[in-house]
């Protein structure tokens, strides 16, 4: 088969383009997309294979097992021409929930169900999400849309395989991969209107009418209802849009650089901007991924300091953007953080052992080393006159304990901050 005929009949079928706008808040929101005569089927021409078609559609070859397997066709070099090609299971009903931090929950009825892990989100359900939560749902196409707190959506059908988060109050933050299918439509839904996502990352807020956009991916055209005014919002751009209909589009502040990261003795985590950026706030999240789509931590602070709740030591990922005057987020910067709170950090470098821990004030503490578990043969009992790192070396060769030990010169108390073993035999 002739790929490059193949290719040339799809591309063809490019010239249904068209440029589709939609409506959001008091603005219209355009995106520019690609119209074909049905979303759930393609009619075979000469010269199609399934990678073609794969690749027309969903932006990649590599999806032609599954349109093989969906309509049992035993060679996919050969296709029948003027046959039909079924597209649907790329339908992203059901939706399930990727992962949950704090409570959400589904509204039924009868009643709220406490959302888990694994869930599946059906058409028409409701969700709501608690005070410090999060929910990240996964839809079978690929899209993803993070959901944070306080928040409230209904989902909904759009066209013959597209979605709708009818969003009645709260946020969201919608990451559509670029190879998604062009029509398959993502759009989130006001009272007064709608935002259509065409494979881009942004982040939008609706409140006291008036629209705020920051664009991290791609490029949205924004429209006041009026018709009177437009103007294109292009990646590292963002825009406000009031109930006037007068539309400022700015740059994204730049992203915070000099920032301090501390794990308190509470296991709390405090973030300070050194050189603060020019802006009247700012706003750090807390991921267990470096997608960002397990959010577990969401604070805003009006100064240049963010003290998040205690977390369990561990390593973290963290981004933090600012906030200008217009209320529009900035880029983010992002860092990975290890996370100890009251643990003592151990590592081997060659022949020696590095120790490492927080110091609290008003607070001496003691390194301890010993061959048995009760300390009764102590090889090391060492207060350090500083608070870096402790380095050890020429030990013994068998299993050691270690432990470190506290005095609180207030309480005069003292107390085991953490223990364990080098060289383990696992005996």
């Amino acid at each position: 088969m002739n790929k490059r005929k193949s290719w040339s009949s799809l591309k063809a079928k490019s010239l249904l383009q068209r440029f589709s706008g939609v409506v959001f808040g008091s603005v219209f929101l355009l995106t520019w997309g690609l119209s074909y005569a049905s979303d759930t089927h393609h009619q075979v021409m000469p010269g199609d294979t399934l990678w073609d078609i794969s690749e027309y559609y969903y932006g990649t070859p590599d999806e032609w097992p599954t349109l093989q397997q969906l309509n049992a066709i035993a060679d996919p070099f050969k296709l029948q021409p003027d046959t039909m090609v079924d597209l649907s299971d790329f339908d992203p009903f059901p939706l399930s929930v990727l992962f949950r931090s704090g409570e959400a929950w589904l509204i039924e009825e009868g009643g709220e169900t406490l959302l888990e892990n694994g869930d599946i989100i059906e058409l028409g359900s409701i969700i709501e999400t608690g005070v410090g939560s999060a929910l990240t749902l996964q839809m079978r196409d690929g899209a993803r849309a993070v959901v944070p707190s306080n928040s409230r959506i209904v989902l909904k059908r759009e066209g013959e395989r597209g979605v709708t988060f009818q969003l009645e109050h709260g946020e969201i933050e919608s990451y559509v991969p670029a190879n998604r299918m062009l029509r398959r439509a993502y759009n989130i839904e006001t009272n007064t209107g709608v935002l259509g996502v065409r494979g881009t990352h942004f982040r939008a807020s609706y409140a006291d009418e008036t629209l705020i956009t920051s664009v991290y991916e791609g490029s949205v055209a924004a429209q006041n209802r009026m018709g009177t005014s437009e103007a294109s919002v292009s990646e590292g751009e963002g825009a406000r849009i009031d109930e006037t209909g007068s539309i400022q589009v700015v740059r994204l502040l730049r992203q915070p650089e000099d920032v301090d990261i501390t794990s308190l003795s509470n296991e709390a985590i405090q973030i300070d901007v050194l050189s603060p950026v020019q802006g009247q706030a700012y706003r750090a999240q807390i991921a267990s991924d470096p997608n960002f789509l397990t959010i577990i931590r969401d604070q805003r602070s009006q100064g240049s300091q963010i003290q998040f709740e205690p977390l369990s030591p561990g390593f973290y990922h963290l981004r933090i953007a600012a906030i200008d005057e217009f209320g529009i987020e900035g880029d983010s910067a992002i860092f990975v953080i290890h996370h100890r709170g009251n643990r003592v950090s151990v590592k081997q470098e060659e022949s020696a052992w590095i120790f490492e821990w927080l110091h609290r004030a008003q607070m001496t503490y003691r390194l301890q080393l010993a061959t048995d578990r009760e300390f009764m043969k102590v090889l090391l009992d060492y207060e350090p006159q500083n608070n870096g790192p402790l380095k050890v070396s020429h030990l013994p060769g068998h299993e050691i304990f270690w432990r470190v030990v506290s005095l609180d010169e207030r309480t005069d108390m003292t107390v085991v901050l953490d223990t364990g073993t080098l060289n383990d035999t696992g005996q």
